[in-house]
């Protein structure tokens, strides 16, 4: 693909969105724009992400567009939580409710049972009443008719739009029965309905408020990342240290970084050890002991000691920065099960207000024949108690904090959709080295003829010294564990696939396979029983011979990840079919397969041949996910309905895989599966919420037996359990 057919992402904050009417409307009309790909508004984080064609992205335009459409639009910036509930709207509350009180308290002589309650004779003076109601309908509840009118100008209809509707309603009947006690002086204290407008008004924002109190919570996953990234660092120049703005620092750059502070950024340890705490970055809550050479991501703390850095990544392109896009990007994608509520909601608000209609009409004209205070009541409460809010927060809420919950354990979703399509998956397919696997070899067992392991260890390290093999590398390593100190070889030669021979200390040494002792004609026949144990229990042997004589085995493997086992239990415990799927040898897979209780294995899988077993499954008609850390992967993570790539793998594994585990404990994948069956069936609990509510509320309010005030409670009420529900999920303990 060429880099004029790339498309240009763009992510837009969104003020004024009351309901997802609102966020319909944006979608829809924006969607209609020359060069628009995409588009998709995420109503909890008040944010557009947009997909453009380069060549015809004009970004001041559709910013220009949406704030035509009554809402503010400009570019999104990183930041902290966006406070929703800011002092604006916890002020108009106070306020609106103490306006609100005595309204309320003069209501109580409407009811038989409660009329013997004390009241005072002002708060039953409609002048009174109409003087507290007027600031709540018209300066309080003025954003309502603001936005209200900001929609109907853009030939759509929001939450606004009802709640307007009805609260103009009642209160404007209210002020037309206090003039006309005023001119007749016989005042009906039943005929006066201001409670029912202003404590719309009060339950209206007593609802925001909480909702918006809720969606803050499930944000400071998020918050609590961008505070790992501190404002400075400091550099080391010329032997010289300073303090300096982060955005200066450059790949390249070395760092200090003393005890107990902040890693600002990626890098390579260069000089000291320490003990590294990733818990906010991986979900684990062991420190991790770094030395020299070993990688830091920015973000973690440095608990012990001073080290020197050397950056490997910039502000912004750190795996702290990637992790906060990712899941930002998560959180603003749509499942595909929230489209199905956007539509609905498209048509909603027209066809409550119809529903309403119907309502008065039946009334003054059939039922109660006259009747238009009653008619006009009943009516107010069907336009209140139908809201398409609980319909419209029902799936993103869910996805916002499932998201959240998942970065919590190290998991994340690249976008919201595939909380969704995990939940769908039949089969998990495992890569084993890296995965299963630490995919590092280790030296497992030294068996000296002689005795004498440690001179055997000197020699044959010192021989493998300038091999690159794995098997030398574990080699090297078991000698450095040791403190063995090494020399140099005087002679080497490496036959590839076979072993190598040097000259060390004045003694010939050989180390290699089987066949490369048979081309030197070596007999090791004392070894042959372990030479097969070893082999049955996917382990290799290297043997080693010193002056033609034959010394000892190195027994070498792969060590298996000690909660792998775990992690496979798990799976099947989620009716999970796991399958190991490795370019290994079948003797090999067999071995880890055994110690794991995988029962299915692929073995000697090249990466076209993984890439055909992921295939011929999902044309068995079965959901495919794929776990995996190397590049030979990268064909089957594109190719599986999800792909999944583990922390400790390559950047190419993790760039093509839809969920990444921020490290390599496999039971993350048992953990993922976990949360996204859960935030699914919390979806399915808010949208039948959300449905069933509105089926028995429309027609209670139509026979009158729900008042125009607690119509407006439980309209609020409802979006709150929506999003109480949602929040249900933050309760889950990772594994």
């Amino acid at each position: 693909m060429s880099k004029t057919t790339v498309p240009k992402k763009v992510t837009l904050e969104i003020d004024g969105m009351t309901c997802s009417a609102c966020s319909a409307r944006i979608e829809k009309v924006i969607g209609k724009l020359s060069g628009v790909q995409t588009i998709a508004v995420n109503l909890p984080l008040g944010r557009a992400t947009l997909q453009l064609e380069p060549a015809a992205a004009n970004e001041s335009y559709i910013i220009e567009r949406i704030q035509q459409l009554g809402y503010g639009a400009k570019t999104y910036e990183e930041h902290g939580i966006r406070n929703e509930a800011d002092s604006s709207l916890g002020s108009r509350l106070i306020l609106s409710s103490v306006l609100t009180l005595p309204i309320m308290w003069a209501m109580v002589r409407h009811y038989g049972w409660t009329s013997g309650i004390w009241i005072p004779e002002l708060f039953l003076a409609p002048w009174f009443q109409w003087l507290l109601a007027t600031p709540i309908q018209f300066v309080i509840g003025g954003p309502f008719y603001a936005n209200a009118f900001k929609s109907l100008r853009n030939k759509t209809a929001n939450m606004d739009v009802l709640v307007v509707l009805s609260t103009t309603c009642a209160y404007m009947y209210s002020h037309y029965m206090t003039l006309h006690a005023l001119k007749t002086g016989m005042p009906d204290p039943h005929g006066i309905y201001f409670e029912s407008s202003a404590m719309m008004i009060t339950v209206v924002l007593l609802g925001k408020r909480l909702e918006a109190s809720a969606k803050r919570r499930s944000l400071q996953a998020i918050h609590l990342l961008r505070k790992l990234e501190p404002e400075a660092a400091r550099i080391l120049k010329d032997g010289i240290s300073k303090s300096v703005a982060l955005e200066t620092v450059r790949v390249g750059d070395i760092l200090i970084v003393q005890e107990g502070e902040l890693i600002p950024l990626d890098g390579i340890v260069l000089q000291g050890h320490t003990t590294v705490d990733e818990a906010h970055l991986t979900g684990e809550a062991i420190p991790v002991p770094k030395k020299t050479h070993d990688s830091v991501s920015g973000g973690s703390r440095n608990i012990e000691g001073t080290i020197d850095l050397q950056v490997t990544a910039a502000k912004g392109e750190t795996t702290l920065a990637k992790v906060v896009r990712f899941i930002e990007e998560a959180q603003g994608s749509k499942a595909d099960i929230q489209r199905y509520a956007d539509r609905m909601t498209a048509f909603f608000v027209p066809t409550v207000i119809m529903l309403a209609i119907i309502t008065f009409v039946c009334w003054i004209y059939v039922l109660s024949p006259g009747d238009a205070k009653g008619a006009m009541f009943k009516a107010i409460a069907v336009l209140v108690i139908a809201c398409p809010c609980a319909l419209g927060l029902a799936t993103p809420i869910s996805i916002l904090v499932g998201t959240s919950k998942a970065l919590q354990a190290g998991i994340l979703f690249r976008e919201g959709k595939y909380v969704e399509q995990m939940a769908e998956i039949d089969v998990v397919l495992l890569d084993k080295t890296g995965t299963i696997t630490f995919g590092t070899p280790s030296v497992m067992g030294i068996h000296s003829v002689t005795d004498q392991t440690m001179r055997l260890l000197r020699l044959v390290a010192s021989a493998e010294m300038k091999s690159k093999h794995p098997f030398a590398g574990a080699i090297l390593r078991e000698a450095a564990r040791q403190h063995v100190a090494l020399r140099e070889p005087d002679t080497y030669h490496s036959m590839p696939g076979f072993g190598v021979s040097a000259s060390v200390e004045g003694h010939e040494v050989l180390v290699g396979s089987s066949d490369f002792m048979k081309l030197h004609h070596i007999r090791h026949a004392a070894y042959n029983e372990l030479t097969d144990q070893c082999m049955r229990e996917g382990k290799s042997v290297l043997h080693a011979v010193i002056d033609s004589e034959y010394a000892g085995v190195f027994v070498v493997s792969d060590t298996l990840k000690p909660t792998s086992p775990q992690a496979v239990r798990q799976l099947n415990k989620q009716r999970l079919d796991v399958a190991m799927l490795t370019g290994d040898q079948q003797r090999t897979a067999e071995a880890v397969a055994r110690q794991t209780g995988i029962r299915v294995i692929y073995a000697d899988m090249k990466p076209t041949d993984k890439l055909q077993v992921v295939k011929k499954l999902q044309q068995q008609g079965k959901k495919v996910a794929v776990v995996g850390d190397g590049m030979n992967d990268a064909p089957a993570l594109a190719a599986a309905d999800i792909g999944i790539a583990v922390g400790t793998g390559t950047d190419v594994a993790k760039e093509t895989a839809d969920i990444n585990l921020l490290h390599g404990d496999l039971r993350s994948v048992a953990e993922a599966f976990r949360i996204s069956r859960a935030t699914m069936r919390n979806i399915r609990q808010n949208l039948t919420f959300a449905l069933v509510y509105n089926v028995l509320a429309i027609p209670l309010a139509f026979m009158g037996l729900l008042t125009p005030w607690i119509a407006g409670a439980a309209m609020a009420l409802s979006s709150v359990s929506v999003v109480v529900n949602a929040l249900r999920l933050q309760k889950r303990s990772p594994r």
